[in-house]
């Protein structure tokens, strides 16, 4: 039984995903091949008590508190491998771990090698929050002279504004007329 409802579950996401809207319950009979309404409304009050789905108001549902999370188990070593069991935690939402300031907050593309040792590589995407407010030796996105890089923020002995690259391959960048700071670097996402 609890597998059938993960199975709907996935189903329920799968469609959420690709319509960016959830189903009706019409739409829920068409997906699970239900031949009454009162199918559809027994699965939702289901999916609401595992908090799921919410209902709004004219029938309408949105996206539960489980719904987008992924579950969150206890932990794994990285070190000799342990004997733990597995613990459900908590189902955590990667927008809501990850970004706290969504009005905010972009993703950018990475493109080269220039931050490798900063742990940030080609084909990432940094997490930019624009209304953060950078210190020395954070990192930024940066436009310089009409173009975009990310960098360490950082200064001359004289006090001039520098960005440092985190791979020693690359020179500091000292704006030759203009720099303003787009962002702050707050996260980093990488596909393996």
């Amino acid at each position: 039984m609890i597998e059938n409802l993960k199975e709907k579950i996935g189903r329920i996401r799968h469609y959420y995903r690709e319509n960016k809207v959830m189903p009706t319950y019409d739409e829920i009979c068409m997906l699970f091949g239900f031949k009454s309404k009162n199918a559809a409304f027994k699965l939702v009050n289901k999916l609401v008590d595992e908090g799921f789905v919410e209902k709004m108001d004219k029938g309408r549902l949105k996206p539960g508190t489980n719904f987008l999370g992924l579950p969150l188990f206890s932990s794994v070593s990285a070190g000799p491998a342990t004997a733990e069991e597995e613990i459900l935690l908590d189902h955590v939402d990667l927008n809501d771990y990850l970004i706290q300031k969504p009005e905010s907050t972009v993703l950018i593309n990475v493109r080269g090698d220039s931050m490798i040792d900063a742990g940030i590589h080609e084909g990432d995407k940094v997490i930019v929050d624009r209304k953060a407010v950078p210190q020395l030796g954070s990192i930024v996105v940066a436009v310089v002279d009409g173009e975009y890089t990310v960098k360490y923020l950082d200064k001359t002995k004289d006090g001039k504004i520098l960005l440092q690259p985190g791979n020693p391959k690359y020179e500091p960048i000292l704006p030759q007329n203009e720099m303003a700071v787009f962002g702050k670097v707050v996260g980093v996402i990488r596909k393996m």
